[in-house]
C-alpha cells in the first residue's frame, strides 16, 4: 500500500511546567481554561485522582522538558499500518548537517496500553570523531529484529511501536549548533534532545493511555536511552517502565574521567544530568541507572552487550584487548547486586555489536550485528529473554556467558 498525505490537523501535548516538574497541577488553577490544560480527565484521570509525583522532575527543571509540546510536525503520511511525522526544520528538529527530521508510528494489534518505544542507532559525532549517521532515508519502519511483525519469536511483533530514528550524531541528547572551523557558517547541528522531544510528543497524542512501556535503543540509541527514559517517564507517569540498553550500557573509558563529561559538555548536555546526583558521571555512566532505579519504584533495566563489541570498544573507545569486558563486568555487576531483579543482564562472548535491530530472516551487518531470535547464551536467545522480561515468568534473570 502506498503512502498518501494527510491533511494536517495537530495539537502536540502541551504540558504545563508544573505538570513536568512535580507530576500534576498545582494548587493555583487560575488560567485552567488555556490551550494547553488538558483537564482532570487527562491530569488526574477517569477518578480524579492525582498522578504519582515526578521523579525526575529535577532534570526536567533543568533543561530536559525544554522543548516538550513545542513544535508540530509539518506533514503526517499515512502508510499503512504506519504514519510518519515530517518536520521542518526551521522549527527546530533536524540532523547533523541541517537536513529534514521525520519519526514514525505503527499501530500494532495487541493490547491498546502495551507500547514499545525505539531508539534507532548510528555512531557518534564530536570534534575529535564523527563517525555517526547524518541525514535520513525516507520515512520508513523497519520490519526487522525488535520490530519485525512477522518474526514468530518476537515478543513485540504486534504491538504499538513508536520509531525514533537517529541522525544528530549526539546520542539524542545534543542541543547545540557548532561552527568547527570558525567561518561563521555551522558545521554540526546536534538538535538530538528536540528530535527526542518532538518524537515523544507525537508518541504521547497517539498512545496516551500506554502502561507498560518497553524503551529500547540500540548502539547510539542504547546510550540515548539512559537520559530519554526520565523524559518518557515524565509523559507517562503511571507506566511500568522497562528500559532495553543494547550495546551501549553506560561504559566510557576506564579511568578517564574528563571523556564523557567532555562529549556531554560539547553537546550542551551536561545540564541533563541530575544536580542532586554527583557521581552520576565518572569514567562511565553507569552510576545514572543506579540513581534511576533508586528513585523510580516501576522502572526496570535490561542490558545486553558481548564482552569484545568492536564497534563500542574498539572503534569509539579505542580499548585495548579485554579492556570493555572488564569495565562491563565490574560496572553492570555493581548495577546488578545493588538492584537486584530490576538491573538484569545478557552478556555473551563475542566481539559482535548489537542484538535487538537484526534477526535472522532480515539480516543485519554480517560479522558485525548478531540477530535477535538465535540463541547465544545457554540456549536463550535475546528475543525469548525479552519476552520473560515482559511478561514477569519466573525463569527471567541474568543470563551470562
Amino acid at each position: 500500500m502506498g503512502m498518501r498525505l494527510r491533511c494536517l490537523s495537530w495539537s502536540a501535548p502541551v504540558l504545563s511546567l508544573s505538570l513536568l516538574a512535580c507530576g500534576g497541577g498545582g494548587e493555583d488553577d487560575e488560567g485552567a481554561d488555556e490551550v494547553g490544560d488538558t483537564g482532570d480527565s487527562e491530569e488526574t484521570g477517569e477518578t480524579g485522582e492525582e498522578p504519582p509525583p515526578n521523579p525526575f522532575a529535577e532534570v526536567v527543571e533543568q533543561g530536559l522538558g525544554d522543548y516538550v509540546g513545542t513544535i508540530d510536525p509539518s506533514q503526517i503520511v499515512e502508510d499503512g499500518a504506519a504514519t510518519h511525522y515530517l518536520f521542518d526544520p526551521a522549527d527546530g528538529p533536524m540532523c547533523l548537517r541541517g537536513g529534514d527530521y521525520w519519526m514514525s508510528t505503527r499501530a500494532g494489534s495487541h493490547d491498546p496500553k502495551d507500547l514499545l518505544i525505539y531508539l534507532q542507532g548510528g555512531g557518534a559525532c564530536w570534534s575529535e570523531l564523527c563517525q555517526a549517521f547524518e541525514t535520513l532515508g525516507p520515512p520508513a519502519v523497519p520490519d526487522s529484529g525488535m520490530l519485525n511483525r512477522n518474526l514468530e519469536d518476537n515478543p513485540f511483533a504486534d504491538w504499538n511501536a513508536v520509531y525514533v530514528p537517529y541522525c544528530d550524531g549526539s546520542l539524542f541528547t545534543g542541543d547545540v549548533d557548532i561552527d568547527d572551523d570558525d567561518d561563521g557558517a555551522i558545521d554540526r547541528y546536534h538538535r538530538g534532545l528536540i528530535d527526542l522531544s518532538v518524537a515523544l510528543d507525537v508518541a504521547l497524542e497517539t498512545f496516551p493511555e500506554a502502561e507498560r512501556i518497553v524503551l529500547a535503543g540500540s548502539s547510539a540509541g542504547s546510550y540515548g536511552v539512559h537520559i530519554s527514559d526520565m523524559l518518557v517517564r515524565t509523559m507517562w507517569l503511571g507506566a511500568e517502565l522497562i528500559v532495553v540498553a543494547d550495546s551501549g550500557v553506560g561504559i566510557g573509558k576506564p579511568g578517564d574521567s574528563a571523556f564523557i563529561p567532555g562529549l556531554l559538555e560539547e553537546w550542551d548536555s551536561l545540564r541533563l544530568i541530575p544536580d542532586s546526583c554527583p557521581d552520576c558521571v565518572t569514567d562511565h555512566i553507569t552510576n545514572l541507572p543506579s540513581w534511576q532505579l533508586s528513585v523510580d519504584p516501576n522502572l526496570r533495566f535490561v542490558a545486553i552487550s558481548t564482552y569484545a563489541d568492536s564497534i563500542i570498544g574498539g572503534v569509539f573507545l579505542g580499548l585495548g584487548p579485554g579492556e570493555y569486558q572488564a569495565a562491563l563486568e565490574q560496572e553492570l555487576g555493581k548495577l546488578a547486586a545493588d538492584h537486584p531483579g530490576r538491573y538484569t543482564r545478557y552478556l555473551f562472548d563475542s566481539s559482535l555489536h548489537t542484538t535487538i535491530a537484526a534477526d535472522s530472516s532480515v539480516e543485519g551487518l554480517p560479522g558485525i550485528t548478531a540477530n535477535f531470535d538465535q540463541a547465544y547464551v545457554g540456549g536463550v536467545s535475546v528475543a525469548q529473554w525479552l519476552g520473560q522480561a515482559i511478561t514477569d515468568d519466573p525463569a527471567f534473570s541474568d543470563q551470562i556467558e
